[in-house]
């Protein structure tokens, strides 16, 4: 009896003995499944890199050790790239591949692995990156906004500026981020990470302009102004910048103040376009269209293929219309209306003669942007009697 409990004992620890080497030869079988330089890497043995990454996880042996966090974070994150039914069924596997990368570093202190670990968790960064594009374009805003906050902190492991290089940094992630929670309707969240990458000096126009603009939706004029004011420090001439800074001094009715400031930068830069267009728009604020044109005209002298201006100067005459037609509203003496027939004549030759030189030249305009111009020139030439070109509008809208 004494002899089969002896021999029962030395089973027993044999047992152990087999099972603890083969969980450490399933660390080593996975290290030379996935090293296996003859093999792509849809053509590797998933289905025991996958069993032999659960086993070595549990087993005490070889639980939390570097080489088995290692090991398994770069099955998770060869899985996640395969894009079939495997990759399907680990949704999950870039994360699992983030926290195995992470464990190998905290628990490496002899440095085995942590090196492979680091440059991996750039791999991650890229994969992150990738599936948080694709839930933004799906407009899961709230995943994505998750997605690229796990991405900017392995940023840090790009120290030979690779990722750099192909124009993914941690401001381009962060930006995201910022875009994720604006789509979102997270304000908070918008906000906390515009305003870092300001701080940060962003010379990046568009983070200004979103910073700006969620301040103006909730009503916060000065600070929108201040954020604006920060963003032309880096691009004075930015279109955008200018529009929203234009925005709000007429919503504070400051045109004058406005005036004043453009009309100093265009007698120390004459020649920009973007000046004249601003101070144009802000002459037709103040209903000073004479000098607004003179603007306009300006700009299409320094630059003829600035069609913008050429629009916005036919916009401000049928404006003109609108204000002619309002003025007349119950009156019903002839002369009086035969006047401002006339008027009303003049400003639609006026008009028309500006959006023909949109719609003749523009080679690079919006066709939908066209079809609605031509939609409107039709109706001036039916009010002009100019049915000539007004048959040319109509076959022209009815062909797009």
């Amino acid at each position: 009896m004494k002899h089969f409990k002896i021999n029962s004992l030395i089973i027993v620890f044999l047992l152990l003995g087999l099972s603890s080497k083969a969980q450490k030869f399933s660390v080593e079988s996975m290290k030379m499944e996935l090293e296996d330089m003859t093999k792509p890497d849809s053509d590797r043995d998933y289905e025991n890199l996958l069993k032999w990454a659960e086993q070595t996880k549990v087993n005490p042996k070889t639980a939390n050790t570097p080489k088995m966090w290692y090991y398994r974070g770069l099955t998770f994150l060869k899985v996640s790239t395969l894009n079939n039914d495997l990759s399907a069924q680990y949704p999950d596997a870039i994360l699992t591949a983030l926290e195995a990368f992470q464990n190998a570093i905290a628990t490496d202190v002899k440095n085995k692995v942590t090196k492979e670990s680091e440059a991996n968790l750039l791999n991650v960064a890229i994969g992150l990156y990738n599936i948080a594009y694709a839930s933004y374009q799906s407009e899961d805003y709230a995943k994505a906004y998750k997605e690229f906050e796990l991405a900017v902190p392995l940023m840090k492991y790009d120290t030979d500026g690779l990722l750099k290089r192909n124009n993914l940094t941690e401001e381009v992630l962060q930006q995201m981020m910022g875009y994720s929670a604006m789509n979102d309707g997270n304000d908070e969240n918008a906000i906390k990470v515009f305003q870092k990458l300001i701080d940060g000096g962003t010379a990046e126009s568009n983070i200004y302009a979103s910073l700006a603009r969620i301040q103006l939706n909730a009503s916060d004029t000065t600070a929108a102004l201040n954020t604006i004011t920060k963003g032309k420090e880096y691009n004075e001439t930015d279109k955008t910048l200018i529009n929203m800074e234009l925005d709000i001094f007429l919503k504070q009715g400051r045109s004058k103040e406005l005036i004043e400031k453009l009309s100093i930068a265009i007698a120390d830069d004459p020649s920009n376009t973007i000046y004249y267009f601003a101070r144009a728009i802000s002459y037709e604020g103040l209903n000073e269209t004479d000098k607004a044109a003179a603007d306009y005209d300006k700009i299409l002298e320094i630059d003829p293929t600035y069609y913008d201006a050429s629009y916005n100067k036919g916009v401000m005459y049928l404006g003109k219309v609108a204000k002619i037609v309002d003025e007349l509203d119950g009156e019903y003496k002839a002369s009086i209306i035969q006047k401002k027939e006339t008027e009303i004549y003049a400003q639609y030759k006026l008009a028309i003669v500006e959006f023909e030189n949109v719609f003749e030249n523009n080679t690079e305009i919006d066709p939908a942007d066209k079809l609605e111009l031509a939609k409107t020139m039709k109706k001036i030439y039916a009010r002009l009697e100019l049915m000539d070109k007004y048959n040319e509008m109509k076959d022209f809208i009815d062909n797009n």
